[in-house]
């Protein structure tokens, strides 16, 4: 199927005045219009081979703005030991407002480390992208801060696999070490490859084994995560999804997210879990839920991911699924743009309830 361009718009934007030319007759005409204009949009940012532009300066964010620093040195190790890639000083911001040591949470309050979305190669978890989605977090959860941290984007060499995962221990262990914040109080959140990311770093802790260093984190959030990013380099598989019509992504954008992510590196024994997580499923450290939409294109491998993983402990409330009709990819990020407010907020709510159900750690 072929993706929209700019100049079917408005041919579209007459078409989608009755319904059931619309790609799902049950949405509104502007969540009809939106997804073609998204899907044109992302087709263009890949066919022109566009970057996005990350710094370290605070912008607009202000004192929102904090710089991360790597962990000490023993926190790298495996699979994040590479000659090409070491670990780097970031960014992130702070939804509301920067949390302090001096005002410790309240009895019942979290921390959401969120990691964002873009197939890695678009996003730095700023005000412009991500407010929408912490705002929803934070209205309905039981957090009170919400950090996003700028990972590296994929493309140069120094910064394909695993420069991202280096980051997100960089951000964790910045939450843990430098912030005090115990990890029992700290909620790993993740929308698509954000998601992916969230998981496979979820994986590392697990594998890292150390309590006293890299504890595990209280529970995670998986927004529609990107569950195999090798696969994704085909872009057949996705274009000829049976979702591919209400899916506003275009098989080439996460094709071209895939090839910068993975460069140049050979996907080794090692490597393999890390990029392909549906494939290798491991026993979490702590409670997942994984939210999907029925209407995009990965909804059925997220129903497989969260079987597998619910097999090997044989235990549903260790990983859970919650699926929101009606939506495509992503919910929690492009609710404000594609008119779909409600479920977002639905979903949202879901991860607060999911979080309180979750025993307290000592």
């Amino acid at each position: 199927m072929i993706s929209p361009s700019f100049l079917h718009l408005p041919y579209l934007a007459i078409a989608y005045v009755y319904p059931r030319l619309r790609q799902d007759q049950s949405w509104s005409y502007r969540q009809a219009l939106a997804n073609s204009l998204l899907k044109a949009s992302l087709r263009n940012y890949t066919v022109l081979h566009m970057e996005w532009s990350l710094s370290l300066k605070p912008r607009r964010e202000s004192q929102r703005f904090v710089l991360i620093e790597p962990a000490d040195p023993p926190l790298y190790t495996g699979v994040l030991l590479d000659q090409e890639v070491e670990p780097e000083t970031i960014g992130g911001t702070w939804y509301p407002d920067p949390y302090s040591s001096d005002a410790p949470l309240p009895e019942g309050r979290h921390v959401i480390l969120h990691l964002h979305g873009g197939s890695y190669i678009m996003g730095d978890g700023r005000t412009a992208s991500c407010q929408y989605l912490a705002g929803t977090l934070l209205d309905h959860t039981p957090a009170d801060y919400l950090l996003c941290p700028q990972y590296r984007l994929a493309g140069r060499p120094n910064r394909r696999f695993p420069a991202q995962l280096q980051d997100a221990v960089s951000a964790y262990s910045y939450l843990i070490h430098t912030l005090r914040i115990p990890a029992s109080r700290i909620v790993v959140s993740g929308d698509s490859s954000g998601g992916h990311l969230a998981l496979a770093l979820l994986r590392y802790i697990v594998e890292f084994d150390s309590k006293a260093l890299l504890p595990a984190p209280k529970c995670s959030l998986l927004w529609s995560p990107w569950c195999d990013v090798p696969a994704a380099i085909n872009t057949g598989i996705w274009n000829h999804s049976s979702n591919y019509k209400t899916e506003y992504i275009p098989g080439c954008f996460p094709a071209w997210g895939a090839k910068r992510f993975l460069s140049n590196i050979e996907i080794s024994e090692t490597i393999r879990p890390y990029v392909a997580p549906i494939r290798h499923p491991f026993i979490v450290p702590s409670p997942v839920l994984v939210v999907t939409g029925d209407r995009e294109v990965l909804f059925q491998e997220h129903e497989k991911l969260a079987e597998d993983f619910q097999a090997l402990v044989k235990d549903e409330s260790l990983v859970e699924l919650f699926v929101e009709h009606r939506v495509p990819h992503d919910v929690l990020m492009v609710g404000w743009i594609m008119d779909f407010r409600a479920e977002a907020r639905e979903c949202a709510i879901k991860a607060g309830e999911f979080i309180r159900q979750v025993p307290p750690q000592p």
